[in-house]
């Protein structure tokens, strides 16, 4: 008797109550699923899904064919695009490496010739040259013209040919 109603006092207690104290959710008892019997399907249903499934499944040659040739393709583009990505890296590499270079060419060649401008005075040349060498200014007739077809500077590479 005791236990039954101790049953019956639990039932009553969790019943009353709108939420239940403590750390863990308890589970409600669940009712099992309703199990739904399928429908028995035609023996010639049956065999028209069977080959249905059948010709879906399969594939042809042609496509087979397509998806070798479209694979194929698109694994020669990737290789390719990797080649060309590496390439123009190495490219930018070497116009770094030159880009550098160039920059330290122009370096060193704006401090040789400021060594050179400073290590002389133009006027001090000019006075030893006149005064000390015995050099002249060319007269009139001394001077030969060339054409210089757009260079600034024209090299000698023989004799100057008499004034006539």
């Amino acid at each position: 008797m005791a236990r039954e109603r101790r049953d019956v006092n639990l039932k009553n207690k969790y019943n009353s109550q709108m939420y239940i104290e403590g750390n863990t959710v308890r589970k409600l008892a669940v009712e099992p699923a309703k199990v739904v019997p399928q429908r028995e399907l035609k023996p010639e249903v049956k065999r028209a899904t069977k080959a249905n499934r059948k010709r879906v499944t399969q594939m042809s040659l042609g496509y087979v064919l397509f998806l070798t040739i479209t694979s194929v393709v698109t694994l020669f583009l990737c290789v390719h695009f990797v080649q060309l990505k590496a390439q123009l890296t190495t490219q930018m590499e070497t116009v770094a490496k030159k880009e550098t270079e160039l920059s330290v060419l122009k370096a060193d060649n704006d401090a040789f010739y400021n060594s050179v401008a400073a290590s002389g005075d133009l006027e001090y040349i000019k006075e030893v040259a006149t005064n000390e060498l015995g050099m002249k200014y060319p007269s009139e007739g001394q001077i030969v013209y060339f054409d210089t077809a757009g260079n600034s500077y024209v090299r000698q590479y023989q004799d100057v040919p008499e004034a006539k």
